[in-house]
């Protein structure tokens, strides 16, 4: 999948403190050789809790009535993202992931579901965070933009431009790096020397045009090997 470009950068602003090894993984199982992040089959976005911000509205939607695209098995529900962007930004969510004993380095790609309403639904930013500073939290400088402080952010664009249900695979490498100079500049999820590893997804939401509407469903979020 071509990354979407953007044009101009977009930053996120985080409004709550992380810490502290998470809950366990959702109850549904993940398939062989993938570790499940959410699959939204509890009919909320509460186990794991995702924390919401700025202008946009998360809904658990049945996805009986969401038709098209590939022959996926999505489950019975997905989350719906709507916003209304204002100079290309509208919000977004996110959810803490770090969990004790789960060898993430052996997951090359993040793996997700979107059903896109066609052209115009929006642009997702996915936006990865790794443990730099070996305390399972992710310090921000609430007078920057709440940019992290100490920990490595790694980031990718996708154009939702298309109708029905898409399955994206997408490679860690080719994710970015957009704050070089903070952290260790590598991406290193792995729980070493007391270190979180991969701490934190989060979501962002971005308009098809500089204002405009966002309307897209995301489900079967995963890493995979």
């Amino acid at each position: 999948m071509k990354k979407a470009l953007v044009p101009i950068l977009l930053l996120s602003f985080l409004l709550c403190g992380f810490g502290g090894p998470a809950p366990d993984s959702p109850s549904s199982s993940a398939p062989e050789g993938a570790y499940l992040i959410d699959d939204f089959e509890n009919g909320n976005y509460t186990s794991p809790e995702w924390w919401k911000f700025d202008n946009v509205t998360l809904t658990a939607d049945n996805n009986s009535g969401l038709t098209g695209g590939e022959d996926l098995d999505a489950g019975t529900y997905s989350l719906n993202i709507k916003g209304k962007a204002s100079n290309w930004y509208a919000g977004g969510c996110g959810t803490y992931i770090a969990r004790e004993k789960v060898n993430y380095p052996a997951f090359e790609a993040f793996q997700i579901d979107i059903y896109g309403n066609g052209p115009g639904s929006g642009t997702l930013q996915i936006e990865i965070y790794d443990d730099d500073n070996g305390n399972w939290q992710m310090e921000q400088d609430p007078n920057k933009d709440y940019k992290p402080i100490y920990d490595d952010k790694l980031q990718y664009q996708v154009r939702v431009d298309w109708k029905g249900w898409r399955r994206l695979v997408l490679p860690i490498v080719d994710f970015t790096d957009v704050n070089p100079e903070v952290g260790d500049d590598v991406w290193n999820p792995d729980q070493n020397g007391g270190s979180g590893g991969f701490l934190q997804i989060q979501l962002i939401a971005l308009g098809p045009k500089k204002t405009g509407d966002i309307n897209f469903n995301i489900d079967n979020l995963m890493l995979v090997e």
